[in-house]
C-alpha cells in the first residue's frame, strides 16, 4: 500500500515542479527542487516526462549557483505555473492509472478530476478519465468510490457483470462469484446487467443491488446496514443473516490460508462484527456458535458439519 500511495504522491509532486519550472522559481524553489530530485532515483525521469525538461533540469538544479535568476515579473510567473499546470492536466487526460492490492492490504487513491476510490484486499482496476467520460475497470475485488460531480462527464464502473453510472455519489462495488454486489451509501446509481444493454435500474441511497449479467435483484437497507457494508475500510466485517460461505470468503481476501466450506454448512447463518485480521477468532466464533467443527490442516482450513468425524 505504502508504494502505491508514494507512487501518487511523486506524481503530484513531479507536475508541481514542472509548472514551477516554466513559471520561475526563487533561490527557495530551487534547493527545494535540488532535494527532491536527489530524494529518488526515478524522481529525476517523472519530472522530464511530464515536461521533456531533462536539458533544463540539469541547468537549473545541479548547483545553485549555477542557476539562472527568473526574469519574468513575480504576478507573470505565477500566471506562466498556472497555465503549465493546465497544459499537464490536458496532456495527461485519458492516460489509464492502474491500482492493485494483495492479500491484507488496502489502499486509497485520489484522482485527477476530485474524485476518490478505496480498494479493498485483492483488488484490481483500472482508471481512464477522459474529456467525456471517466471510467474505471474494475476486474475483481471491491472498491468503494466518492465521486466527485461532474454533470458533463459521467463516472462509470465496469465489472464482468455489468456496469454502474453516476455523476457523483459514494457507493460500495464487490465483486462475487459470478455476481457483483453494488450498495449505495449516498447519491443515485444507474445499474446495467452486462447482456441486457436496454434495461438500467436506478438504486438510491440506502439500497443495494446484487448485478449478475442477465438480471438485477434491488434490496432496500437501513441506514446502519449500509455503512456497515463498507465497513472493511476499517478493517472490519459487519454480518447480519449471513451465509456462512460469504462470510469466509471477506476473510479469504485477508490470509494466505485456503479456507473451505463444506457444502452443508455453506448456507448457515451468521451475525456479529469482527477484525478482518482476526481469523482465528472468527473461526473459534463459528465453532462455538454454528453446528460445525473447524480443522486447520497444513496450513489449510476446512469447515464441516459438527457431525462429521
Amino acid at each position: 500500500m505504502a508504494q502505491h500511495i508514494d507512487n501518487d504522491r511523486i506524481e503530484e509532486e513531479a507536475a508541481h515542479w514542472a509548472a514551477r519550472l516554466d513559471g520561475g522559481m526563487n533561490e527557495d524553489d530551487r534547493v527545494a527542487l535540488a532535494a527532491w530530485l536527489e530524494a529518488g532515483p526515478g524522481h529525476r525521469e517523472i519530472l522530464a516526462r511530464y515536461r521533456e525538461l531533462s536539458a533544463r533540469i540539469e541547468t537549473w538544479c545541479e548547483s545553485p549557483v549555477a542557476v539562472r535568476r527568473a526574469r519574468w515579473p513575480r504576478a507573470t510567473a505565477w500566471l506562466a505555473a498556472a497555465a503549465a499546470a493546465g497544459i499537464l492536466a490536458a496532456l495527461f487526460v485519458g492516460r489509464s492509472r492502474e491500482f492493485t492490492t494483495r492479500i491484507a492490504e488496502r489502499h486509497t487513491a485520489a484522482l485527477a478530476d476530485g474524485s476518490r476510490v478505496e480498494l479493498n484486499a485483492q483488488t484490481s482496476l483500472a482508471v481512464d478519465l477522459c474529456r467525456t467520460t471517466r471510467r474505471v475497470r474494475l476486474a475483481h475485488g471491491e472498491a468503494l468510490f466518492t465521486v466527485a460531480t461532474d454533470p458533463a462527464r459521467p463516472f462509470v464502473v465496469e465489472t464482468p457483470a455489468g456496469a454502474v453510472q453516476v455523476m457523483g455519489t459514494v457507493f460500495n462495488v464487490r465483486t462475487a462469484a459470478g455476481r457483483v454486489e453494488v450498495t449505495v451509501l449516498e447519491g443515485t446509481v444507474h445499474v446495467q446487467p452486462a447482456r441486457v444493454a436496454e434495461k438500467t435500474t436506478p438504486l438510491a441511497a440506502g439500497s443495494q443491488a446484487l448485478l449478475r449479467a442477465e438480471e438485477v435483484s434491488v434490496q432496500p437497507l437501513s441506514a446502519g446496514v449500509a455503512q456497515d457494508v463498507a465497513a472493511w475500510r476499517q478493517g472490519q466485517a459487519v454480518f447480519a443473516d449471513t451465509r456462512l460461505a460469504d462470510a469466509i470468503e471477506r476473510f479469504a481476501a485477508y490470509h494466505a490460508r485456503r479456507i473451505s466450506v463444506d457444502a452443508a454448512t455453506a448456507d448457515l447463518r451468521l451475525g456479529g462484527r469482527f477484525s478482518l485480521d482476526d481469523l482465528d477468532g472468527l473461526l473459534d466464533f463459528v465453532q462455538r456458535v454454528l453446528p460445525v467443527r473447524v480443522s486447520r490442516l497444513d496450513g489449510a482450513v476446512v469447515i464441516s458439519p459438527a457431525s462429521l468425524k
